[in-house]
């Protein structure tokens, strides 16, 4: 675990790689497929080194909660330990990790018809009033999200329009865990300045990359501007640029601001982890702690 831009897929693959072990995306954009430079993949290089799951395996218009890819994962990781392979979860998505192995209430899953719905209005009403849709009917979720969270709003009046029953209620049933195991929490740390230096230049590597080509092939695919992951921080300034609304150098000022406050969330909650802090890049502290957990 560890904010953006702190190394974990790096570290993950060289923990693999030592301990015949195989990853385990918990991140929940890297998930979908065609946007490989905006979700910070693994590289070419990482994925033949060891073997990945859980990666680049949904289409961008599907809508993966915590609670499917928790199910997931739980079966990809059994399936390993009886391989004997060690499992290495990585991602950034704190929320996935504790549906994993603490677990989450039971939701019924949205129906085709509701995701839907929920994505027209949202393109064509933007997250503030779809905010306000949802405070009318679970004003409980609505006052523990705020208006521009689009993700969390949308999957809340997704379960809503499925069963009519809010989120909230959902939320009082008690928690299960996708997967009961032993777990090391490796939890990657480094100074926020440095940590802004290293999403600055990862940003500027993106764009050389071919961020804005990589967004321009998802939506001549046919995907809709408002699907999942082309509503995050690291693409709606891309659609904003493409649209002709921004220069360039504003569409880089907006993504590296969305990574910083994205940054500063994923720190806010590391607090509150239980884990084994590692210095961001130093692999032999987190090797150690590793075979000293496996008892290697």
């Amino acid at each position: 675990m560890g904010p953006t831009a702190s190394g974990k897929s790096d570290v993950a693959v060289q923990l693999a790689a030592r301990f015949g072990g195989e990853v385990v995306n918990s991140d929940s954009m890297q998930v979908y497929r065609y946007l490989p430079i905006g979700t910070a993949a693994p590289t070419a290089a990482m994925y033949e080194a060891v073997p990945h799951h859980l990666f680049e395996y949904r289409e961008p218009d599907d809508e993966c909660d915590a609670g499917a890819w928790a199910r997931e994962a739980a079966a990809v990781i059994q399936g390993l330990m009886e391989r004997g392979r060690v499992p290495v979860v990585v991602g950034g998505t704190f929320f996935w990790v504790k549906a994993l192995f603490e677990g989450l209430s039971s939701i019924p899953p949205a129906s085709d018809d509701a995701r839907k719905s929920v994505m027209e209005d949202l393109a064509r009403l933007g997250s503030r009033e779809m905010h306000s849709a949802l405070a009318q009917v679970d004003p409980v979720t609505a006052a523990r999200l705020t208006p521009g969270d689009s993700q969390r709003i949308s999957r809340a009046l997704e379960v809503y329009r499925t069963t009519g029953v809010p989120l909230s209620e959902y939320h009082r049933n008690p928690p299960v865990a996708g997967l009961r195991a032993p777990v090391l929490r490796l939890i990657l740390s480094t100074d926020r300045d440095v940590l802004y230096a290293r999403i600055n230049r990862r940003l500027a590597a993106m764009i050389e990359a071919g961020l804005v080509d990589e967004v321009s092939a998802v939506l001549a695919r046919g995907f809709p501007r408002a699907c999942r992951p082309l509503r995050s921080s690291s693409f709606v300034p891309v659609i904003e640029y493409l649209d002709g609304l921004i220069g360039v150098e504003e569409m880089a000022s907006k993504i590296a601001q969305g990574h910083r406050n994205y940054a500063k969330r994923q720190l806010t909650w590391l607090r509150r982890e239980t884990g084994t802090l590692i210095q961001a890049g130093d692999i032999d502290a987190a090797i150690a702690s590793a075979g000293q957990f496996l008892g290697r």
